[in-house]
């Protein structure tokens, strides 16, 4: 509606009143309405914004909602006066309606048209900041309990002479957190002071006296002052003050989903139909960001498309670290892309960003969920902590398949190449050891009494030794320039009697453990034959395995037979004897009085039958183990199904060994047995995500004290835990509570180096954490 000019005559009516408001009326008399005054014959001129219902396509006509939050003063922003304190006129609004004309920033109500009121003025003191209403009004602002106060001087504004009349309200979460007297326009302004800490949405009313007639009114120098505090331990992001926030469409939900532009109309969040119930949800283009403070060490998340776009969107996460990325999800698409789990390692971080971006195809339906968001954080030189000393902020950033830790505390890691990399005490670079052999792939490393290193694998199903000296070049006194071929298999007939074939050796090496004579003891498999009763013939299968090698890698005649144990296919109690078995130890340890334990798996019927043996030091089974030297149960599941892939003996004999248990292997455990086998103790605990998800302990190691660390391989990054002496999980250890370390990427080998510290490494990175 176009405005019109008043009439010199009536203007002469309207002494020390604004032309904002046409005409003054006795003042005892206000609902009494003289010709030209802009409220005659009931004039409205009613206004909303972002308050539209949600539409087909929302994105039509050029709508948009951009949204951003206030911005949170923390130790990463000045610490000035002004620190955390928002203006709210500098503020995009969730929704506001106003009865007359649109709500004015840093300007009175004026009349219906935008910008057409004047400096806020109350009392006669004027306001360069704030917010100009018409009663009735209601304005609402996300806060996301990110805020602490409210303050404003409120009143009725100049431009109106002495009419007028108004009640303020200040509402927390729908709850009346404040309510003025009825204002007038005789009045000064009046301060207001709200605490709105944990109040995740801030509604400003306006409430009209007898009449709607003159009631301009000021919200001036309306301000929320905003600040976050650094998380401690495990906390979901949902429940923590981000520093600032923007989002595409909309406001942050918190524990919902986008929904459309107004505040708590998002959904539960729903990524490919499955619910969660902590989460943010936003919509692309969008960015928030925490302080952290450098106390947390590991975020992660279930990204996706929320279900509610119906399959529209594609987007893609992205995690930052004090301006570093961190992490990438690629273009993730509604139904198209499953769940998507991302893993940030943010140790020492002091800012943590969360993007969304709409991988360049418009924003349209972008609607992205951060699901079940959280950080894992911890006081500096807790147990579990990543020692900042060790490379940078305790990771090398140099990882391989296994790794032994040295006197000095420098380590050394094994390529699957059979390259060996050393890494200073202090986690630098510090030396590489290469040979060749094509076609091979290494598996273990260990370390003789003299410095040497020893290295086994196999290749062309031969099995391979090559040792390495102190300063990692290839020893030129063992093999042919430091490597060996060892055929530890023997040819096999198959086949009915007389009309046998022969198969040609196989053998296959899974770890090392060195005597203290220097001789070398690899366990594996090697090719065996067995009877099948179902087509009366021979067959060859891959059976278990333990050798030893003298020192110059030549077989050790002396130990088994011909320098062999074979176990033999000794599975019938478990209906395996007629089928094609994969018998295989994966792992041995060595005994103070020099007998070998080593453990491994047969793959029977679909399922696992763990195996436990002990060899006397001459290779052959020890009686007093078990009663006849091995048993096919691990005790924690009753043996069926367990897969056993880690083992440590203690130093008074007790052996201590961990894996996965229950069907497809979704619970990992730690077990111990006595000097006899027996069981001692043990429990299972599950640490990947979901249930059907498989967490396995891959590594063991003692501490002084007696409490075990173990490496594990898990969906949701879990590396590292502990276990108290009596097995029971070290609640101290890690930021959990849970005993468990949050990592980037599966901890495949072990140690405690000689300050107690917990070395572990992975494919890609080693790591060192406080003990």
């Amino acid at each position: 509606m176009i405005r019109t000019p008043l009439r010199p005559a009536l203007s002469l009516l309207l002494t020390g009143i604004l032309a904002a408001c046409s005409q003054t009326p006795t003042p005892t008399a206000e609902d009494i309405l003289p010709p030209g005054s802009p409220y005659a014959n009931g004039a409205s001129y009613p206004w909303s914004d972002r308050l539209e219902e949600p539409v087909a396509d929302p994105y039509a006509a050029g709508r948009d909602y951009p949204w951003s939050s206030p911005q949170a003063s923390s130790d990463l922003s000045a610490q000035g006066l002004d620190a955390g304190v928002n203006v709210l006129s500098d503020l995009p609004w969730t929704s506001a309606s106003n009865f007359w004309g649109p709500v004015a920033r840093d300007r009175s109500n004026g009349e219906q048209d935008v910008n057409d009121g004047h400096t806020l003025t109350i009392g006669g003191t004027t306001f360069a900041r704030g917010l100009g209403v018409h009663a009735d009004s209601t304005i609402k602002y996300a806060l996301n309990a990110q805020c602490s106060t409210f303050t404003a001087s409120i009143g009725i504004d100049d431009e109106v002479g002495k009419l007028g009349r108004a009640t303020f309200q200040v509402l927390g979460d729908g709850k009346v957190l404040y309510t003025s007297a009825e204002l007038t326009g005789t009045e000064s302004a009046k301060a207001v002071n709200v605490p709105v800490a944990g109040v995740k949405e801030l509604t400003l009313n306006v409430l009209k006296g007898a009449n709607t007639y003159y009631d301009h009114a000021d919200w001036a120098d309306a301000k929320v002052t905003c600040q976050t505090l650094k998380p401690s331990g495990k906390v979901y992001v949902s429940d923590l003050a981000y520093t600032s926030a923007t989002s595409g469409w909309g406001p942050v939900e918190i524990d919902r989903s986008n929904g459309e532009q107004r505040q708590f109309d998002g959904k539960p969040l729903t990524i490919a139909r499955q619910v969660y119930s902590k989460g943010l949800g936003v919509h692309s283009d969008s960015a928030l960001t925490y302080d952290l403070g450098g106390a947390c060490q590991s975020f992660i998340a279930t990204v996706g498309v929320d279900d509610e776009t119906q399959g529209r969107g594609s987007v893609i996460f992205q995690v930052f670290g004090d301006g570093r990325k961190l992490y990438d999800s690629g273009v993730l698409e509604g139904y198209n892309s499953p769940q998507t789990i991302a893993r940030a390692d943010v140790t020492g971080v002091q800012q943590l960003k969360l993007v969304v971006t709409d991988a360049g195809d418009g924003k349209s339906f972008d609607h992205a969920d951060w699901a079940d968001a959280q950080l894992r954080c911890g006081p500096a030189g807790a147990p579990g902590n990543l020692d900042s000393a060790f490379g940078t902020q305790g990771h090398a950033k140099v990882g391989g398949i296994d790794s032994v830790v040295q006197p000095d505390n420098s380590v050394v890691l094994l390529g699957a190449d059979f390259s060996v990399k050393r890494l200073s005490a202090a986690g630098t670079a510090d030396g590489t050891g290469t040979v060749a052999v094509p076609g091979g792939t290494a598996y273990a490393l260990a370390r003789q009494s003299n410095g040497n290193l020893v290295v086994v694998g196999d290749q062309n199903d031969a099995v391979v030794v090559v040792h390495y000296l102190p300063t990692l070049q290839p020893d030129p006194g063992f093999g042919v320039g430091g490597v060996k071929v060892v055929q530890l298999g023997d040819v096999v007939q198959i086949g009915s009697p007389g009309q046998y074939t022969d198969v040609a050796p196989q053998s296959l090496a899974r770890d090392v453990a060195v005597q203290a004579d220097g001789k070398i003891v690899i366990v594996g498999s090697a090719l065996t034959r067995y009877y099948n009763t179902n087509n009366e013939q021979y067959q060859s299968s891959l059976d278990y395995m333990v050798a030893r090698l003298n020192t110059d890698g030549t077989r050790d005649t002396s130990f088994g037979t011909g320098g062999t144990f074979s176990l033999g296919t000794l599975a019938a109690g478990y209906n395996c004897n007629d089928v094609d078995l994969t018998d295989i130890l994966f792992r041995v340890a060595l005994q103070s009085d020099g007998k070998i334990v080593a453990v491994g798996n047969s793959n029977c019927a679909g399922g696992y039958v763990p195996l436990i043996l002990r060899l006397g030091t001459t290779g052959q089974l020890d009686t007093t183990f078990s009663g006849d030297g091995l048993t096919f149960a691990s005790i924690v599941n009753g043996g069926y199904g367990d897969l056993i892939q880690a083992l440590v003996i203690q130093p008074d004999g007790r052996i201590v060994i961990g894996g996965a248990t229950a069907r497809f292997q979704v619970e990992s455990f730690v077990e111990r047995l006595t000097t006899g086998g027996a069981s001692d103790g043990g429990m299972t605990f599950q640490i990947a995500d979901n249930f059907f998800e498989a967490g396995v302990v891959t590594s063991l190691a003692l501490q002084g004290d007696g409490r075990v660390v173990f490496g594990a391989s898990s969906t949701n990054g879990i590396g590292l835990g502990r276990l108290n002496a009596d097995l029971t999980l070290d609640t101290s250890f890690g930021s959990l509570g849970t005993g468990y370390v949050v990592l980037d990427q599966a901890v495949t080998s072990v140690h405690v180096d000689t300050a107690g510290r917990i070395v572990g490494s992975g494919a890609t990175d080693t790591v060192r954490v406080l003990p």
